[in-house]
């Protein structure tokens, strides 16, 4: 059940995300660039943006040896630029206001603290740290690829 309820979210998001772009399009073709427009326009290529800098920074698809600090940190520092310039862009607030740009850096920060402590703590619960978990991952990889050789080595 647990299964499809996950699969049902990703697949509404996947269609609510189609459905933004095409309507972005259509809304830019047949009306122009509008507030509406350049913000909703903005809000996507931020969460497109932070989906891909969250799987660059924390899946070894990329960077197979950082530590989860050296991840957070450097997830921070591309993270913070990227939704700035989204938001500047966007105009998510009055850009003439130098105070907003403060608290939205502070904002930023406090919600990324909050978040991984959160996580470290749910991850600390289901699977210890997350380099334990890390190394334990490795290990089976590890212990895959050489049962794969071993078994390719039998059959020569």
């Amino acid at each position: 059940m647990k299964r499809i309820a996950i699969q049902t979210a990703l697949t509404i998001c996947v269609f609510f995300t189609v459905a933004m772009i095409v309507c972005l399009a259509m809304g830019y073709i047949f009306a122009g660039p509008s507030y509406g427009l350049n913000l909703t326009a903005s809000l996507l290529t931020a969460a497109a943006s932070i989906g891909v800098l969250q799987a660059f920074w924390f899946t070894e698809a990329v960077l197979k040896k950082p530590s989860y600090l050296a991840r957070m940190i450097g997830f921070d520092a591309c993270a913070l630029p990227t939704l700035a310039a989204c938001a500047w862009i966007g105009a998510w607030f009055p850009p003439d206001i130098p105070f907003a740009w403060v608290e939205f850096a502070v904002i930023f920060f406090i919600i990324s603290a909050l978040s991984t402590i959160g996580y470290n703590a749910y991850f600390r619960r289901t699977a210890g740290s997350y380099e334990q978990a890390l190394a334990r991952y490795r290990e089976q990889q590890g212990t895959r690829t050489d049962a794969h050789e071993t078994g390719s080595e039998r059959k020569r």
